[in-house]
């Protein structure tokens, strides 16, 4: 491999540092966010009073709430056992179908959650499961099965293959090194089970719905509850339970079977708090989930409302996105030189405050500003960067689409009542904002050609 240049090799870590597919594991690159719910979620967790506490943080994709749901699980695990379930890794790299997620069924998140508290007691927390405990979940998941023709059903290695995380302890006990680092007090939990191949058929097309009332529905609920009880009372603790990925499912249909018909999530014997699609918060629909309180994590207000269509002065989740990259590149860069704050403040306002399009923005330009071996990013590269980001966003609009965003700048305070409103959050061409009274408004990216006229008329 040629010998890198200081500047290239500065190029190299920042792409590295920047990944938009994995959230803020390290506790040190986390920023707080003024408008996000987690302070409010952890706090209510924390009280004892009002039984077991649900909530569902609901965002657009890339807007930040993985990130978020870590920090929060980091928080609640001072204070007890977390477990924390990765749907999305879990469908990506175990399953090997990342499509399923969005095809699954309300009972098939309760058997990954089974799995996950089975697994992470034995490896993080120590517990010694007896065979009673787990009779039930084998007997419960086995009625899945039978029908399918599946192999043989085994717990123990289909548990192993969960990726879940854990924290905290159960009777002041935490078994030995638990997995890779991922967060303040939380690890990934026996990571040799990467090498078992999954075996049990999830979000399979095509598959009939089963109800809450389906008796194998229940029997499979009750004995999730059953080890959820077993370490809650056997350790005289409160167990809380993550589960991230729900947000990826993109079918409405489902999404209303998921947290709408069903309230199976909500039917955990214990403190919950979970991702949800930002399709939720649209409509009726977040007036009707089933047994969690939804919390909306809306993007970093970049846009300043009197003038959107500038960067200059922005909003001030401009700062929030520039703190981003400050924190991820303090020893890299303590002059401030690798971005300057101009460039920096016009992809922030072009990232729509979404953190993981700023954080995709800034790898786009490190791959040029390596190629030229520079010390300072050009506004040329900056400017390449925020293009190729708006072609992306802008490919696939409809007059139908272009009609709705118009309207949006017209009226930013409510949403249209048309039923392209909640594909058009999904993918955010529209965005939630939450400076004064919650609004919305087109990507910004959008407002470079497409609806430049409408924003200067």
């Amino acid at each position: 491999m040629p010998e890198q240049t200081p500047e290239q090799e500065r190029w190299a870590e920042v792409y590295e540092r920047f990944d938009p597919l994995q959230p803020a594991d390290n506790p040190g690159w986390r920023v707080e966010r003024k408008y996000s719910p987690a302070n409010a979620i952890v706090r209510e967790l924390n009280r004892p009073m009002g039984g077991h506490k649900r909530f569902m943080i609901l965002g657009g994709i890339g807007s930040g709430k993985s990130t978020e749901l870590l920090a929060i699980a980091a928080q609640r695990s001072k204070q007890g056992p977390v477990v924390f379930i990765d749907l999305v890794n879990h469908f990506e790299k175990r399953v090997g179908d990342a499509a399923a997620l969005d095809r699954i069924q309300p009972w098939e998140v309760v058997l990954l959650v089974g799995l996950g508290i089975y697994k992470a007691a034995q490896a993080h927390f120590g517990h010694s499961w007896e065979r009673r405990e787990t009779k039930s979940l084998e007997k419960a998941a086995k009625a899945f099965i039978d029908e399918e023709d599946s192999p043989t059903f085994d717990l123990a290695k289909l548990a192993s293959t969960v990726a879940v995380l854990a924290g905290g302890a159960i009777g002041g006990v935490v078994a030995g090194p638990a997995g890779a680092f991922a967060g303040a007090s939380l690890a990934a939990v026996g990571e040799t089970g990467k090498s078992i191949q999954w075996r049990f058929p999830l979000g399979i097309p095509g598959r009939a719905l089963r109800s809450d009332q389906d008796q194998r529905v229940q029997q499979l609920l009750g004995a999730v509850n059953g080890l959820i009880g077993t370490l809650q009372s056997e350790y005289e603790t409160k167990l809380s339970v993550f589960i991230d990925g729900l947000d990826r499912i993109k079918d409405r249909a489902r999404t209303k079977a998921l947290f709408v018909e069903s309230s199976l999530l909500g039917s955990l014997e214990c403190d919950v708090v979970s991702t949800g699609p930002i399709a939720l918060h649209w409509g009726s629909l977040r007036k009707h989930v089933r047994k969690f309180t939804t919390k909306t994590l809306a993007n970093a207000p970049v846009i300043d409302r009197t003038t959107p269509e500038s960067w200059e002065p922005g909003g001030p989740g401009i700062d929030l996105c520039i703190e981003v990259f400050r924190r991820r590149t303090a020893d890299l860069d303590p002059g401030g030189a690798l971005i300057p704050e101009p460039a920096l403040r016009k992809l922030a306002y072009y990232s729509g405050g979404r953190i993981r399009e700023f954080v995709r923005l800034i790898r786009e330009l490190s791959g040029p500003a390596w190629d030229d071996s520079l010390s300072s990013a050009t506004d040329a590269i900056v400017d390449q960067a925020i293009d190729s980001l708006r072609a992306e966003t802008e490919a696939g609009l409809t007059r139908g689409h272009i009609g709705i965003l118009r309207a949006l700048i017209e009226e930013p305070g409510e949403l249209p009542d048309d039923e392209l409103v909640s594909e058009m959050l999904d993918v955010c061409l529209i965005l939630p904002y939450p400076n004064e009274s919650e609004w919305f408004f087109p990507h910004p990216l959008l407002l470079k050609v497409k609806l430049a006229d409408a924003i200067a008329g």
